[in-house]
């Protein structure tokens, strides 16, 4: 390892010593509720326990707020998030298989800030809650997204609607609320492309405009179960600057059912990307998508420590883009798309507020790469299955602490064995600190 990596590890094992920990967040969100935030986030934020889940589903306009002088419900707040991130890769290919010179992160290795987000959101009337978040960036474009949920309460549960705009969360971005990656944010490792399948096949983080109809009740077959049904329809662009977006919709849909056995809570899902087509050179760039996999999470506690399991398998992604531009699209930049993936992620929390993760990822490049760059017949021969990971490996450590202000510590390290022999293994080192106020 590099000089300056131990220093960032010695540094981050300095905080873990000397802080308390007994840390207490209370973001927007708590402030609206008044509940501590380990009441909706398990183990780490910002992945969601049944009482988060219950919280979103009800379009975030669960309050302990009355009627104020002006009989208003409204009940908003503001958070700041603030994410410095160190990152180090050691033999890490390019698309034709060739070795890096160096890191490609912010900065030479540094990104701080990496993410600086502005958060409102809330209640807005007894059905209605909104969130707008206007992010700056390191590594990609500044970003404004958000949402507006219409949320009605029926027996045992709610249903309701959601319009949305994101910049790279995904099509779920309306309603989402478990923690297997389908959702960009909801995931266990800051490395998330060697780590869940669903973000290595980038179907939990792309851009995309849309709406979502959704249904969430317990007491859902045998008395016990908990069911959460979506369906809706996207636009994989948030304007129309290299595509139609009125002319490329896509149809999506995704169930999950949950059921409680002893200590733990199980969850098995499955979703479906389907719409677009296929058009000639002429014609406007169009997209089409054929994507389907499932998921399962389990939650609870072992030997009296909060512990979670995910697993997560893409069946079929394939992504393909015609029409006048498209072969203008970068393909280092996997704009067409065809893979599958599986990937198992665990946690396990040592104490209340630090706990240890670990994760396992296959992911199979089925792209034929039949395009040609200025003439460069031997694209196809050069780039076809370096993207293949017979199984990559990742280990971290999350800790949540308060000083001054509520803060998250991160350090996750990956081994990835590529498919190809010519390819060599490589490695990613990452260490983040959240910071929320």
């Amino acid at each position: 390892m590099k000089k300056k990596n131990w220093s960032v590890l010695t540094l981050s094992l300095l905080v873990l010593a000397g802080l308390s920990n007994e840390a207490q967040a209370y973001p927007m969100f708590g402030k609206q509720t008044g509940l501590d935030c380990k009441a909706c986030h398990m183990q780490h934020m910002p992945k969601l326990t049944a009482v988060g889940r219950q919280f979103a589903v009800s379009g975030m306009t669960q309050s302990n707020k009355s009627l104020d002088a002006n009989n208003s419900k409204m009940d908003l707040h503001a958070s700041v998030m603030f994410k410095a991130l160190y990152e180090e890769t050691w033999d890490k290919p390019s698309a034709d298989g060739l070795i890096q010179e160096t890191s490609p992160t912010a900065g030479g290795d540094w990104s701080v800030p990496r993410t600086a987000s502005l958060f409102v959101g809330g209640r807005v009337s007894d059905h209605i809650g909104a969130l707008i978040d206007l992010s700056y960036k390191d590594l990609e474009d500044n970003s404004i997204q958000g949402k507006i949920v219409y949320a009605k309460e029926i027996k045992d549960g709610y249903m309701g609607a959601a319009a949305y705009s994101t910049a790279g969360f995904g099509p779920f971005s309306g309603m989402e609320t478990y923690n297997t990656g389908l959702y960009k944010p909801l995931r266990t490792f800051d490395i998330r492309k060697l780590s869940n399948a669903f973000q290595a096949c980038e179907i939990g983080s792309s851009s995309g405009t849309g709406i979502q109809l959704y249904f969430d009740r317990d007491n859902v077959f045998r008395g016990k179960g908990h069911l959460f049904a979506t369906v809706g329809m996207f636009t994989p662009t948030q304007d129309n600057a290299n595509m139609q977006m009125s002319d490329n919709i896509l149809r999506f849909a995704r169930g999950a059912y949950e059921y409680p056995i002893g200590d733990f809570n199980f969850i098995i899902g499955g979703f479906g990307i389907n719409g677009g087509s296929q058009v000639s050179a002429t014609d406007p760039l169009s997209v089409q998508q054929d994507s389907y996999g499932i998921d399962f999470q389990l939650e609870g506690l072992l030997l009296g420590k909060s512990v979670s399991l995910v697993m997560s398998k893409v069946l079929q992604n394939k992504v393909t883009y015609t029409g006048v531009g498209a072969n203008l699209l970068n393909p280092e930049e996997n704009t067409n798309l065809n893979s599958k993936a599986f990937s198992v992620e665990g946690e396990i929390n040592i104490f209340q507020d630090f706990g240890l993760k670990a994760a396992y990822l296959t992911f199979d490049d089925l792209s034929d790469y039949t395009q040609t760059i200025n003439g460069d017949s031997g694209y196809a021969r050069n780039h076809r299955d370096v993207r293949d990971i017979d199984h990559a490996y990742t280990v971290g450590a999350d800790y949540s602490f308060e000083l001054y202000l509520p803060m998250k510590l991160a350090i996750e390290h990956s081994w990835a064995k590529p498919s190809l022999e010519r390819v060599k293994d490589y490695r990613d080192f990452l260490v983040s600190l959240n910071i929320l106020f």
